[in-house]
């Protein structure tokens, strides 16, 4: 399994067994949110740009992504502004502002919590929403809170 693939139980259980879910998650939104931050915050070749992009064509055109547009399309706008956000912010001189930044890094796991509250309901989305800002703290922080 590779970095940008979550764990395939805890998949399971976050899209409550729904196989097209688990793919539009694992398969498509993961790989791709990794791809842009990677483009970001890295000096990636034009090979694997041109690939973020491909990746595109299959995540809006997704099984899962067209019966759920209207929702999803949302989120997309919404976790690609905070994510522009947290990018413009990460290293200011303005403490809350880096302080915000390191939070909306994390923006994708909207996406993941959408999905969930699509699968499951406003009660799953929530035990879900919790479990992913706990992960998203632990994997990204060190043992005194700091950024990593």
């Amino acid at each position: 399994m590779t970095r940008y693939q979550l764990d395939i139980e805890l998949l399971q259980r976050i899209c409550r067994g729904n196989e097209e879910a688990m793919d539009f998650l694992g398969q498509h939104w993961g790989p791709y949110v990794h791809a842009i931050d990677d483009i970001v915050d890295e000096d990636v070749c034009a090979e694997q740009k041109i690939e973020a992009f491909a990746r595109a064509a299959y995540l809006y055109t997704h099984p899962f992504f067209l019966k759920h547009a209207g929702a999803l399309r949302q989120v997309v706008l919404l976790v690609t502004n905070a994510y522009a956000d947290s990018v413009a912010w990460e290293r200011s001189d303005v403490d809350w502002q880096r302080d915000w930044a390191d939070h909306a890094r994390h923006a994708g796991m909207e996406m993941v919590i959408a999905v969930a509250q699509i699968v499951g309901g406003y009660q799953h989305a929530r035990m879900v929403s919790q479990e992913q800002r706990l992960l998203c703290h632990v994997e990204h922080h060190n043992r005194n809170g700091a950024p990593v």
